[in-house]
């Protein structure tokens, strides 16, 4: 549970505290009632989520202003809900550490160095997220680098001594680490992808990442469950649609999506970025692809947010911080200023949805009747 006591420390005028506390209040009903509860052993809650800007300094903001305290601790509201998170777009580290400060001991997290923006990579770090009550690191860490014949955009070029393969490695190079919960060993690659364009070119070379680590871990996988391990590719892909070439991209090569992420986009722009991909075999991971009018009963899911939160009604709350906006300043009349907030909220809290599974982990019964016949 997080330390709602820091309330006090992080958001001291009292007005601005009262709202944080009711907001709070608001999201917490809305998680009770869309995510399964953490159990003690049973059951792994992984998700992903891209989180705008993260720690970006905010001369680097676009001119959206810095995020507010408050919204600190909406964050950490949502991630407390999990037991494992991947985390995209966290840029300088300030800001993540008062989000672990709110979430408390029992949450640490790993991440990456900051990708190059000259390599198209945002200042942006990968990173992991964990409740050690639940999970913890078996300390083996990298990134991806991709083999020749795996280069995105890849050409051969003729020499005296044969040919040399040439060609690109990732814009943001995804990052993988081995952790354990329960029973369950599992190696987790996130990934955020380049975009480039909605269409040629550029969506070509999107398509070509998500291939690129697709293939590349799909081999991996296949290793790592013959050692009883699972293997789960997650983050942001920026796919397009379930029948778009970029899913496909994705699930021909063996990853299984969860037909109910298939069907819920992870942005308000209903695209669906992001993704969470396994390989599985039997006691190795358990999920059942559980669907129902109940999201408490179903075993996959997307939190959107602005339903409690930096909600329409709640504009008069935030407009004087809108209006210090670039966009804001600009505005004329309430009704463009009141568009300039439903973009200054994706600031705050995020354009992106967090997305999540939920995994059986005890596989102890199936075990010792593997090994009962195998004696």
């Amino acid at each position: 549970m997080p330390m709602y006591s820091r309330l006090r420390q992080r958001v001291k005028n009292a007005k601005e505290r009262r709202r944080a506390i009711e907001n709070l209040i608001a999201l917490r009903d809305q998680l009770d009632k869309s995510v399964p509860a953490k159990d003690a052993e049973d059951n792994l809650l992984l998700a992903t989520w891209n989180i705008r800007d993260f720690g970006k300094p905010v001369k680097k903001r676009r001119g959206w202003g810095p995020r507010l305290p408050e919204t600190w601790f909406y964050i950490a509201e949502v991630i407390s809900r999990f037991d494992f998170v991947a985390v995209q777009e966290v840029n300088e580290l300030n800001e993540w550490m008062r989000v672990m400060e709110i979430l408390g001991q029992d949450w640490d997290f790993i991440a990456t160095d900051e990708t190059d923006p000259a390599l198209g990579g945002n200042g942006e770090r990968m990173t992991f997220a964990y409740d050690k009550r639940k999970v913890w690191f078996q300390r083996i860490a990298g990134e991806i680098v991709l083999p020749p014949k795996l280069l995105i955009s890849k050409t051969e070029i003729e020499q005296e001594k044969g040919k040399l393969i040439s060609g690109n490695q990732f814009k943001r190079t995804p990052f993988i680490a081995s952790f354990q919960s329960g029973w369950l060993k599992f190696d987790i690659c996130t990934v955020h992808l380049y975009y480039g364009s909605s269409s040629g070119e550029k969506l070509n070379q999107r398509v070509e990442e998500i291939q690129g680590i697709a293939s590349y871990l799909s081999t991996r996988a296949d290793r790592a469950l013959g050692d009883d391990r699972a293997l789960f590719l997650l983050g942001d892909f920026n796919i397009v649609s379930p029948t778009h070439k970029t899913m496909k991209a994705l699930t021909d090569n063996g990853f299984i999506v969860p037909k109910i992420l298939q069907k819920d986009p992870t942005t308000g722009t209903e695209k669906h970025y992001d993704q969470i991909g396994f390989k599985t075999k039997p006691n190795v991971i358990e999920y059942v692809g559980r669907d129902s009018s109940d999201p408490l009963k179903r075993n996959a899911g997307v939190v959107p947010l602005f339903k409690r939160v930096f909600t329409k009604p709640q504009f008069a709350n935030y407009s004087s911080f809108v209006k210090k906006t670039s966009a804001g300043k600009k505005a004329e009349g309430k009704d463009a200023l009141e568009d300039v907030y439903r973009d200054w909220r994706t600031y705050q809290f995020s354009d992106h949805y967090p997305m999540w599974v939920r995994l059986q982990t005890d596989s102890s019964a199936p075990y010792l009747d593997r090994m009962a016949r195998e004696s």
